[in-house]
């Protein structure tokens, strides 16, 4: 079944960290997000207690041809799932008939040999010792949308308790039911509980919310969130995204520049430059310039960019070193900035700049292209 093939896929490629598992679940071809959403993030939530039962129970010992992480996903719908009914389970449902009793016999013993009887207590047993598992969600308002005080009294009219703004960290970690905070350090960053689920929300389905990656810890999101504020940068400037894809930073820059100027976003990955088209276009995102290209081969002395800008603060000694470093070429005399992240190479290779992608371009505009407005000068 394609549900199953994909969520394996999805699983590898956040194994191998090719992308976050929302970015991947929107860059399939999966028809369903919610489905296929919802059974990678229970399968990886799962994770350490599927491979002690797969492993125990000899799977992958007896199946040669079945992968590690199809597997995992298998048996999680088999045990603690909603099981293969009728031909959910496709043509893999007779090799997991075989092995059911012995997957289902080995799940029974490490609930005893951990003193639990439900499925969730094992969960519970593994967690103790770390905060991680509790991280909450993170929600942005779209401010080309809405505002954050409309934001804040939809939801109340919904029956959620608001609790003002957070003072500390662990004001966010204790946040249960249907109460939700403010971000004690970013404007417009709403934080939930961690299990509240809002891919289905009227704000979120109308752009009028975009949802932060899940991270591993609270100031991870709110770090993903520090790019584009710290930026800051004013109505009608042209600012670059060099690694823009999915789309949570490019949408937040375009907040901010209140969809007045350019941004020009590039990305390698075709499949993510589309999910980043879709999320753009639903969030009202109007000034930017989308291109399947690789930012490091393109020329710094190229007219388009001529009038990118670059903050005053820029040039105080000891902010932002490392990324002086790596925009060198961009950081001449006319006053031209480059807003990086996530670049890979190291910063050696922006020494010499290199020629123009030869690279199909893709001039992806989300809406009506805005006109060439020059940004203040740095």
């Amino acid at each position: 079944m394609a549900l199953y093939a994909t969520a394996a896929s999805v699983l590898a490629g956040v194994e191998s960290r090719r992308g976050s598992i929302k970015g991947l679940v929107y860059a399939s071809s999966f028809q369903n997000v919610k489905q296929l959403y919802a059974l990678v993030c229970e399968t990886q939530r799962y994770s350490s207690v599927l491979d002690a039962v797969i492993t125990s129970a000899g799977l992958l010992r007896a199946e040669k041809k079945l992968r590690p992480h199809l597997a995992k996903v298998l048996v999680y719908e088999l045990l603690l799932g909603k099981g293969f009914k009728g031909g959910s389970g496709g043509r893999w449902k007779p090799l997991l008939d075989r092995h059911q009793a012995r997957l289902k016999a080995e799940l029974a013993r490490l609930k005893v040999h951990r003193g639990v009887s439900k499925n969730e207590d094992l969960l519970q047993v593994e967690s103790k010792p770390g905060p991680a598992s509790q991280v909450p969600r993170f929600v942005r308002v779209n401010t080309l949308k809405t505002c954050c005080d409309d934001a804040v009294d939809y939801f109340k009219r919904q029956g959620f308790s608001y609790q003002g703004r957070a003072s500390s960290l662990e004001d966010l970690r204790a946040l249960k039911g249907k109460c939700f905070l403010l971000d004690p350090l970013l404007p417009e960053l709403l934080v939930f509980p961690a299990q509240t689920d809002l891919h289905d929300h009227p704000l979120y389905q109308a752009g009028h919310l975009i949802l932060q990656d899940k991270p591993r810890a609270c100031s991870a999101c709110q770090a993903s969130c520090l790019p584009a504020m710290l930026l800051a940068p004013p109505p009608g400037s042209h600012v670059i995204d060099a690694c823009a894809a999915p789309g949570n930073k490019t949408s937040h820059l375009a907040a901010l520049l209140k969809n007045q100027g350019k941004i020009f976003a590039f990305d390698l990955d075709a499949g993510r430059l589309a999910s980043m088209a879709t999320l753009l276009a639903r969030a009202g995102v109007s000034c930017c310039e989308l291109a399947e290209e690789d930012f490091l081969a393109v020329s710094p002395s190229d007219q388009r960019y001529r009038q990118v800008w670059r903050p005053d603060g820029w040039r105080s000694p000891g902010r932002a070193h490392l990324a002086r470093r790596a925009c060198r070429p961009w950081l001449g005399s006319s006053g031209e900035h480059c807003a990086t992240r996530s670049l890979s190479p190291p910063c050696s290779v922006w020494s010499t700049p290199r020629a123009p992608s030869a690279k199909r371009r893709m001039k992806t505009w989300c809406g009506t292209p805005c006109s060439r407005t020059r940004g203040p000068s740095g």
